[in-house]
C-alpha cells in the first residue's frame, strides 16, 4: 500500500472532481479525517482516497445525500482495506499514470 501524500490539486485530478467539491466533503463527512501541514495545505493518503472514491460512488451511483453518505459510512463502519478491489486496482491504475505524468 501507498503511504505517500497527495495534495489537493493531485486528489482532484485522481477523482475527477473539482477542489471546492472535495473540501466540501470534507467539511461535512466525518469520516474523513484530512492532515493539514502547519500552513494549512490539506494532505491526503492512500487511505482518504479510497474513501473519497467511495463517497463518490455512494453520492453520484447510489444517488445518496450527504447526510446519507454519513449514515452508511458509520452504520457500515467501513474499513479501508474492505473496499471493492475493483476500485482500489482503479485507484492504483489512476495513481500510477499521475505518477508516470509528472
Amino acid at each position: 500500500m501507498n503511504r505517500n501524500f497527495y495534495n489537493i490539486d493531485d486528489v482532484s485530478q485522481l477523482l475527477g472532481e473539482q477542489k471546492h467539491t472535495i473540501r466540501f466533503w470534507e467539511s461535512r463527512i466525518t469520516k474523513l479525517k484530512v492532515i493539514r501541514t502547519q500552513s494549512g495545505h490539506r494532505l491526503y493518503n492512500y487511505e482518504n482516497l479510497l474513501l473519497l472514491k467511495k463517497i463518490k460512488h455512494l453520492l453520484n451511483v447510489q444517488k445518496l445525500t450527504l447526510d446519507g453518505v454519513n449514515e452508511y459510512l458509520s452504520k457500515s463502519k467501513l474499513k479501508m482495506k474492505s473496499l471493492d478491489d475493483n476500485m482500489i486496482s482503479d485507484l492504483k491504475d489512476i495513481l500510477g499514470l499521475l505518477k508516470k505524468s509528472r
